[in-house]
């Protein structure tokens, strides 16, 4: 059983299933809400790609840093259930302070489009936490609902804990929307002239499709 995670002479926190920031196409509505402990997100943005590519990336739970860079191991667990377990350990810094998260969550697809995420607590830095996605295609473009809420099981500095965290959730999402728009993008534009080699290239490598320079993505791909 996971217990509290401890602060070393580094306080992270990383959004288990989200660096420059640059907003996503068009952001419908961001909040984070905090009650009781418990951090409550709701994102919603419309994307410009394909409904289908940005699945895809959403749903490349092996790769989930390409679009949370703060993840640095992901594990697809064995399960009795008909989902998916997925173990992310994320790191990152805040000021002077850092967290090393630990996350494990069963993912499913009830419907079409549609992703349901239960953290299991006795595995994962947090007493509790559950999130959903909804994607439509509209045209080409895609709508995208993200809502999640988790109850972290780990120190937060007095005070300043709560700004710090809530600041963090909203840039670090921002920046995995970014990211997922990018790499659908990518991956749509590739698929269309027909290059399958290139485009498994770019994703086996793991290119950075976001720079700090806010380059187009192609560029940001090839120089990497």
């Amino acid at each position: 059983m996971l217990r509290n995670t401890s602060v070393s002479a580094c306080a992270l926190f990383a959004l288990p299933l989200f660096t420059s920031i640059s907003s996503a196409d068009e952001l419908v509505e961001l909040s984070v809400i905090n009650s009781d402990g418990a951090y409550s997100l709701r994102v919603i943005s419309v994307l410009d790609a394909p409904v289908d590519y940005v699945y895809d990336v959403i749903t490349d739970y092996k790769h989930a840093y390409r679009i949370n860079p703060t993840i640095t191991e992901v594990e697809i667990l064995p399960s009795d259930r008909d989902v998916v377990r997925v173990r992310n350990l994320s790191e990152h810094w805040v000021g002077p302070f850092c967290f090393k998260i630990d996350w494990v969550g069963d993912i499913e697809e009830p419907r079409d489009g549609y992703l349901k995420v239960n953290t299991i607590p006795e595995l994962s830095s947090f007493k509790s936490g559950s999130a959903v996605w909804e994607l439509r295609a509209q045209g080409e473009r895609t709508w995208v609902l993200h809502e999640s809420i988790l109850k972290p099981d780990f120190f937060m500095p007095p005070v300043i804990g709560d700004h710090i965290m809530r600041k963090q959730m909203k840039e670090d999402t921002l920046d995995t929307f970014t990211r997922i728009e990018c790499y659908a993008k990518v991956m749509f534009d590739l698929d269309m002239e027909n290059e399958p080699d290139r485009m498994n290239n770019v994703l086996k490598e793991g290119k950075d499709c976001v720079n700090s320079q806010g380059k187009n993505a192609h560029l940001s791909l090839e120089t990497k």
